[in-house]
């Protein structure tokens, strides 16, 4: 029963993160976008700069959420009453399933204009990034203790 509830917990924190994850990855790679310029008028290494910093940006933010999410997977995996094989596969899914539907948006708007969107093209970078990071959080967490160390049940 705390296996299904877990899972059933999981699934909010993606939806949760589904809604919010466009608006915060945003947020976080405006200050990239300011770097490339304004269209038209910047240069290509500029442009990759900018993308680069945007990708960092929402890099970080999003590695936060994976953070969180893992971790809490482990701190619920480790209970006796709870099936932890079980919640891996929906952690991973919670995890990727925004940033995954949040570039597929981005993707859809780009089409709709006429020059290339640093925070698109970063989310091409912070979508690998987190590809790696979920692996490396789950297999070695003691990384998050580094970078996030205020995201909540890190230490637990």
């Amino acid at each position: 029963m705390r296996t299904l509830f877990s899972i059933v917990l999981l699934v909010v924190y993606g939806v949760i993160a589904n809604y919010l994850t466009p608006i915060i990855l945003n947020l976080a790679g405006v200050p990239g976008a300011l770097i490339a310029g304004m269209p038209g008028k910047r240069s290509k290494r500029r442009f990759m700069f900018g993308s680069i910093a945007s990708a960092i940006g929402q890099s970080y933010v999003n590695l936060a959420y994976v953070a969180f999410v893992v971790s809490w997977t482990k701190l619920a995996g480790a209970r006796d009453d709870v099936l932890g094989f079980l919640l891996w596969p929906v952690t991973f899914l919670v995890v990727f399933i925004p940033i995954w539907m949040s570039l597929i948006r981005a993707r859809v708007e780009d089409r709709e204009i006429e020059h290339a969107n640093a925070q698109t093209e970063a989310l091409h970078l912070t979508f690998l990034v987190t590809l790696v990071a979920f692996f490396v959080f789950a297999f070695v967490p003691t990384i998050t203790e580094t970078a996030w160390s205020w995201v909540p049940f890190v230490f637990k």
